[in-house]
């Protein structure tokens, strides 16, 4: 009897010897990794903001009305401008790796405008400035952490802006008169921008961004006038040339979205 019971245990223990190693031997399918955001395919978005710049008059000739005179120190006039922006954005990425390379294009409407006393007329005279909308369209490179992404920018840029010259005359000495004349160019105006910001996605469809941008105009040569007095005899108009040089800065947030499920399985 104690032979037997000896022996079935024995059997036992080496039973489940066999069917541990058994065990050990199946292969275990590894378990997937979460998905990864991807940054590729088109979005559209919106976005808010606002602007401030500089606005650099400069007359390269003083007229006196009998002759023009060229001086190295020209006559200028420079004073700020500020405002607001809301717009829309379209673009379009491409990840590989951590890497996005993209192509994007931006237009905002705008209330970005200033003005200052200016001594281009012979009259007292108002320069003024209001940017009424703006825009650019730019190559983006980023690197990202799966869903936030840092980039740069760089590109052309557009304004189309109006630009004014109030000009206050009096009439003859005790009568008390007074009137303004207006002489106002309208145009569309072409620079370089470069840009950074930061980018999130905060669900598949909808990421966040925080912009910056630096959109330089140069300089371009406007004419503005005749501007005549109303108390002067017909004929006696002025005109003048002027140079403009205008360089603006943008702080933007805004909203992307995305139709095109930017995820993709690791494993």
């Amino acid at each position: 009897m104690k032979r037997l019971f000896l022996a079935s245990a024995a059997a036992l223990v080496t039973l489940n010897a066999g069917g541990s190693a058994l065990a050990a031997d199946i292969p275990v399918k590894a378990r997937p990794l979460p998905p990864v955001y991807s940054w590729t395919g088109w979005y559209v978005g919106v976005h808010v903001g606002g602007a401030w710049g500089t606005k650099e008059w400069s007359d390269p000739t003083f007229f006196d009305g009998f002759t023009t005179f060229t001086f190295p120190d020209t006559t200028t006039n420079n004073y700020g401008v500020n405002g607001f922006l809301g717009g829309v954005q379209v673009g379009y990425n491409v990840q590989s790796g951590p890497w996005v390379w993209g192509v994007e294009a931006q237009a905002s409407w705008a209330g970005i405008r200033g003005s200052d006393p200016c001594f281009f007329f012979s009259g007292k005279s108002t320069c003024k400035t209001k940017i009424d909308a703006l825009g650019s369209f730019a190559v983006r490179f980023g690197g990202t952490i799966d869903r936030a992404m840092l980039y740069v920018k760089g590109g052309l840029a557009w304004a189309y802006e109006r630009h004014a010259i109030n000009t206050l005359f009096f009439g003859g000495k005790g009568t008390g008169d007074s009137a303004t004349v207006t002489t106002e160019t309208k145009h569309w105006r072409w620079g370089g921008m470069l840009g950074a910001g930061v980018e999130f996605a905060f669900t598949n469809s909808i990421s966040g961004k925080l912009e910056y941008n630096y959109m330089d105009f140069g300089t371009r040569t406007y004419t503005f006038g005749p501007v005549s007095s109303p108390f002067a005899d017909p004929g006696s108009g002025e005109s003048v040339e002027l140079k403009i040089r205008q360089n603006i800065h943008l702080v933007k947030v805004g909203l992307n979205f995305r139709w095109d499920n930017p995820v993709v399985a690791r494993y």
